[in-house]
């Protein structure tokens, strides 16, 4: 069956994409590593990252913006601004606005075509004429900037956003309701009060949390940890507590979890400790990541979860008998799991920690094991201390075991 010609156009542009996609990676690589250097003493930096723009993202941005009217197809990809796209992910709104000043004393040099390099590298180019930060279609405001890479004697453009948590969080969520879902329109009234509505939150929870960190400079380091503690209970509280009302038509009080879940996100899970790795099975003296890190990778993470698939109230199955360290390790886990299907909250606290770790659900089991025999001080214990410490495990409570409360009486435990 014969088409129209814009798909053929389509067709050759993505060719060129795909053809160019390495050199597009590796110069944001280059962009992205230089500025990671440049800015890792600002303590207000959470990270670097880029991206490409896939295949179908380039379709759509051809269809949606009529570019097959305005540039040959083997020339287009050129022609993008943002077909390669770098992210300055930054801690607070008002550290947007530092980040912004502090780019422009670094790309401090005016080139011929208008663009600024920074001291000795005049193949990095940013676009710092232009005012910002500018307005979106939508309303609200975006530091966003065009730039260049010449790598291999070529230009490749990117884009380079500077955004605060709160505002990062939203993008994931407009992108996802706006512009994913072809059910809503951008001229729908209530879904763009709604979404009003929401961004206002974010930057109320902004303010409130930028008082707190600011609080927080001048106390110690538990009192920096309490605060961040205190500002993740309220995010996994609020939308764990939800989770578990609709999934099983029951609505329960589950922040003494929440709180339990908190003290192993902060210490121990695969967020403090780089989002793709463990703790090395409880190794003592492994320091975690900054707070600032471990809550921008559990953002990132809540933003992609699909949580309908979080299966509370359901059965935990493990496919074989677990293999364990040493005896204690073998008491801890066996007293979890011969109740672990017949306790509601212990249920639902190990559903919501195995969607949350990298692993699968056995392996996350054994790293929590460990973590909860090095909490409790088991190894640490005279022989007359073990002794009574299995005695008040095997005599637990198993759906209040984990709470903050109950390891701290085991760990006080002679």
């Amino acid at each position: 069956m014969e088409k129209l010609d814009v798909f053929g156009y389509i067709d050759k542009a993505c060719a060129v994409l795909e053809e160019k996609r390495e050199s597009y990676n590796k110069s944001a690589a280059k962009i992205a590593a230089y500025l990671e250097k440049a800015f890792e003493d600002f303590d207000a930096l959470v990270g670097v990252t880029y991206r490409i723009k896939t295949v179908p993202s380039l379709k759509e941005k051809i269809i949606r913006n009529d570019l097959y009217k305005q540039f040959p197809a083997e020339t287009l990809v050129g022609e993008c601004s943002d077909i390669a796209g770098i992210r300055l992910e930054c801690r607070f709104l008002e550290d947007e606005r530092v980040l912004y000043k502090k780019l422009g004393s670094l790309f401090c040099h005016e080139a011929e075509d208008g663009y600024f390099y920074p001291e000795g590298r005049k193949h990095l180019r940013l676009k710092l004429g232009a005012p910002q930060p500018e307005k979106q279609k939508n309303g609200l405001e975006i530091y966003r900037i065009d730039g260049y890479v010449v790598y291999g004697g070529e230009k490749y453009n990117y884009e380079l956003q500077i955004k605060s948590l709160v505002n990062s969080f939203w993008s994931e969520i407009e992108h996802k309701i706006i512009y994913k879902n072809k059910r809503f329109m951008l001229i729908d009234g209530f879904v763009n009060e709604l979404m009003s509505s929401i961004n206002e939150n974010l930057k109320n929870i902004d303010r409130q949390l930028n008082m707190l960190f600011c609080h927080c400079l001048d106390t110690s380091q538990s009192g920096q940890t309490a605060a961040i503690g205190n500002m993740l209970l309220g995010l996994i509280n609020e939308v764990f507590s939800r989770v578990v009302e609709i999934q099983t038509g029951i609505s329960v009080n589950i922040k003494p979890y929440s709180q339990a879940l908190v003290k192993y996100i902060l210490e121990y899970s695969s967020f403090a400790h780089g989002g793709g790795e463990r703790n090395g099975g409880g190794t003592p003296g492994r320091e975690p990541s900054p707070f600032g890190q471990t809550v921008m990778r559990f953002m990132d993470w809540m933003r992609l979860v699909d949580l309908t698939r979080i299966g509370v109230g359901r059965p935990i199955n493990f496919d074989h008998p677990f293999v364990y360290e040493n005896e204690m390790q073998e008491i801890i886990g066996k007293k979890f799991i011969s109740e672990m299907n017949d306790d509601f909250f212990c249920n639902t606290f190990f559903h919501i920690l195995f969607s949350m770790e990298v692993g699968d659900d056995m392996q996350d089991f054994s790293t929590y094991v460990k973590y909860y025999e090095l909490r409790i001080g088991a190894k640490d214990k005279s022989e007359a201390g073990k002794v009574l410490l299995k005695y008040e495990i095997e005599r637990a409570d198993v759906g209040k075991m984990v709470l903050e409360k109950e390891i701290k009486r085991l760990a006080g435990i002679a």
